[in-house]
């Protein structure tokens, strides 16, 4: 007796007939069953049944027909994927170096923020998909505030430990020769706290995609990770593999623009060339 792929239908049947389900085998999408007092069909004994399922690693000729046979939807999951990590990318960076700044400048802010930043830094995002989903669905909006959660609270500490790090002797120097605040903080701290910040946002940027990815596993109907997830169910390697490398190289262009950036607002410095 035969069934197609549902495996619902075996424990169904075994219901029905009061007696164990014992599987034989799969030949060409189909699972041979055997119950008892119910003999196998004779042009089945002598066929090889064995359970088996071939998972390949896929080759590029594999992969390049993959991406074409998602030619005119695959441009449609890259920008919504790139639109919630770039929104998110942009709105957490730029709030997380604005508290961060806000923290390092004023130390009784400081005393009192820092236990509660450090006490949800260790806390994945990604535990907290489910969360954002029940909250707000699998919209755009509960992804995009997931992206700046975990933006920010990498730009509050790396912001705040840059500040930290700027040699007082600097700012010292600067207000003997009558400097007022914001000039040193415009002249002195910020000059130098900028190589840290263009470091915090290569992290920031790369913590996004990742934080995209995983939030459009758990419930999405588009994106980069929800073309994977249907792959991963269909077990088509190919699809997933597609999908790595298109993470790849987005995330890869994203970092490039970020040290551009960081290349010219720090053109003053003496650095080593990357």
């Amino acid at each position: 007796m035969a069934w197609g792929k549902s495996g619902r239908m075996c424990e169904i049947f075994a219901v029905i007939l009061r007696s164990p389900v014992i599987i034989i085998g799969r030949r060409e999408n189909l699972i041979f069953l055997s119950f008892p007092r119910i003999p196998i069909p004779q042009k089945f004994k002598n066929q090889d049944l064995t359970p088996h399922i071939v998972i390949k690693f896929p080759t590029p000729l594999m992969v390049i027909n993959a991406f074409y046979e998602l030619r005119f939807t695959v441009l449609n999951h890259i920008g919504a994927t790139m639109f919630r990590v770039l929104t998110g990318f942009l709105v957490g960076s730029i709030a997380g170096i604005g508290f961060g700044l806000f923290m390092g400048l004023n130390p009784s802010v400081n005393k009192y923020l820092n236990p509660l930043v450090e006490s949800s830094r260790p806390v994945p995002p990604i535990a907290t998909i489910p969360f954002f989903i029940l909250w707000f669905g699998i919209g755009d909006l509960g992804k995009i505030l997931l992206i700046i959660v975990g933006c920010a609270l990498v730009m509050i500490v790396n912001t705040v430990e840059a500040i930290r790090n700027v040699p007082p002797i600097y700012v010292k120097a600067a207000q003997t020769l009558g400097a007022r605040n914001n000039s040193i903080y415009k002249t002195i701290i910020m000059p130098a706290i900028i190589p840290h910040i263009i470091a915090g946002l290569r992290v920031a940027s790369a913590l996004s995609f990742s934080l995209a990815i995983a939030a459009e596993y758990m419930g999405a109907q588009s994106g980069i990770g929800y073309v994977v997830m249907l792959a991963r169910r269909t077990l088509k390697t190919e699809n997933i593999m597609l999908g790595i490398l298109l993470l790849g190289i987005l995330s890869s262009l994203l970092d490039t623009g970020i040290r551009l950036v960081g290349n010219y607002l720090t053109r003053w410095s003496e650095r080593l060339p990357s």
